[in-house]
């Protein structure tokens, strides 16, 4: 049997014997420092397990890519312009475990017996012959729990620490040194925040973002026509609701976008990350999905999200997962821009691009991300050649909790500015039957329906300002409105 399915019940087993000491847990992920700070450096996961007899298992483990420095010039790329994908972390890419017996497979492949009292030797590796022996066990406090601790010293001079309760501690073996200092899934030493957490605003913050984006003008009567053009973009928070999914904030906004009568502009190249309008949402059902970088590990190769509504699948780069931590003490997640071809920009990784098994040229086209705890997205860049910019999106002025993150710069916003609308946006009827009619709504706008536990079950672009939502499809009850430019409203749907 393969797959995620075992994980609760391997986790139920693994807990029901904490005393086995096991050194993977695979409802867990592991979080360690190469650095001896508490920046995290890798991510050991299981993600996958088979299940081989009775009390034996194999997990596979997470690979990671890697930037090629070592490499030397291939064909008409540079030396170093490449990467290394799927390789082994420094716990190799699988682990059989047969009892209390764990055999890693990487680079090199080796044992550890993890029920192995005071005094027991093994057989640590094979080629070469190196013996592992257990000298010292003693109780501890490992983030801030009450523990026993082992250590395992090897015939090489090398040592390693296991923990009853959080598996492997620390890992020294010739250069390599990593200590664990957080372990997701028990909530313990330093793990990732929330993804809500970097778009944790308070009502007073105040956000200004540049933007630059590919448009479609389309003239009343006339002809369309693609137009790169760059917005000035405030918000400022005025409120905000917490809900079981999510958060809804309430904001005033103003930006300098083009207007004029006659003409229509539609985004060319729409990111997954929305500018916020009256209201912006937050839900946690979708945030992975529309900004995987929060939920990636380092070394992790993903897809640019950035590129999902370009109109060819082919212009599809990647990108490897970068964690970090920002003088100020939040977590920062950024992305390194890779690619199978630097000139050509092509979805994944295929032998033809292969110079060397496993190794691509890196992308040298500007790509870029960046968010920040609690200050939120602080750069999103698509770039198609080297000045080209096809989307742009720059937060330049940052005021948050009282605390200027970023000195918002000096706009004159009663040029060609569009503010919140003069009009309030109206709903009607209420209580409402088959549809509900909006009046005064902004173009381009989005509205959402949720329930009260402010699940979202309805969301739809609006076309105009007086638009007709069909509601058809709910049941009768009570329901929550979001709207661009409008407070969260209750409304009923009576039949």
């Amino acid at each position: 049997m393969r797959g995620f399915g075992l994980l609760f019940s391997l986790f139920m087993a693994f807990t029901a014997t904490a005393q086995n000491w096991a050194l993977l847990n695979p409802a867990y992920r592991y979080n360690y420092s190469n650095d001896g700070t508490d920046t995290i450096s890798n991510q050991i996961r299981v993600m996958a397990v088979d299940t081989l007899g009775v009390d034996s298992y194999r997990y596979e483990l997470n690979n990671v890519a890697e930037v090629c420095a070592e490499c030397p010039a291939i064909g008409s790329v540079c030396a170093g312009c490449f990467v290394r994908v799927n390789q082994p972390q420094f716990l190799g890419y699988e682990c059989v475990r047969s009892g209390s017996d764990w055999l890693f497979f990487g680079p090199d492949t080796f044992t550890l017996n993890s029920n192995a009292g005071v005094g027991a030797t093994w057989t640590f590796q094979v080629n070469p012959p190196i013996l592992a022996f257990v000298d010292a066990e003693e109780p501890a406090v490992s983030f801030g729990t009450q523990d026993t601790v082992r250590r395992i010293v090897l015939s090489s001079g090398d040592t390693l620490l296991i923990s009853q309760s959080f598996g492997l501690l620390g890992f020294s073996r010739g250069a390599d040194r990593f200590g664990l200092i957080g372990v997701e899934g028990a909530g313990v030493g330093r793990v990732y925040p929330d993804p809500l957490a970097y778009f944790d605003y308070q009502p007073g913050d105040e956000l200004m973002y540049w933007l630059v984006s590919n448009y479609l003008i389309t003239y009343s009567g006339g002809p369309q026509f693609p137009w790169t053009h760059t917005v000035m973009w405030k918000a400022v928070i005025t409120g905000r609701t917490d809900t079981p999914d999510g958060v809804v904030y309430s904001t005033s906004y103003a930006y300098d976008y083009p207007d004029a009568p006659g003409i229509s502009y539609s985004l060319l190249v729409e990111p997954d990350w929305p500018v916020p309008f009256g209201d912006w949402t937050f839900l946690r059902t979708e945030i992975h999905e529309k900004h995987p970088l929060l939920g990636a590990f380092p070394g992790q190769v993903l897809d640019t999200s950035v590129c999902e509504h370009m109109s060819t699948s082919l212009i599809d780069p990647k990108y490897i997962a970068r964690y970090g931590i920002s003088p100020n003490g939040r977590t920062e997640m950024r992305y390194l821009p890779i690619g199978s071809n630097p000139d050509e920009l092509q979805c994944g990784f295929n032998a033809v691009s292969e110079p060397l098994p496993g190794i691509h040229p890196r992308l040298s086209r500007r790509i870029n991300a960046w968010y920040e705890e609690g200050v939120g997205l602080r750069l999103l860049q698509y770039g198609w050649g080297e000045n080209a910019d096809w989307l742009h999106i720059e937060l330049v002025g940052a005021i948050i909790g009282g605390d200027t993150i970023l000195p918002p710069p000096s706009w004159n916003w009663d040029v060609g500015v569009r503010n919140q609308p003069t009009l309030t946006p109206k709903t009607f009827p209420n209580p409402a039957n088959d549809y509900l009619q909006l009046a005064n709504a902004t173009p381009a706008s989005t509205i959402a329906i949720a329930d009260l536990q402010g699940r979202v079950i309805l969301r739809q672009r609006i076309a105009s300002a007086d638009e007709r939502i069909n509601v058809q499809a709910l049941h009768p009850g009570a329901y929550l409105l979001l709207l661009d430019g409008l407070a969260p409203q209750r409304f009923i749907i009576a039949r």
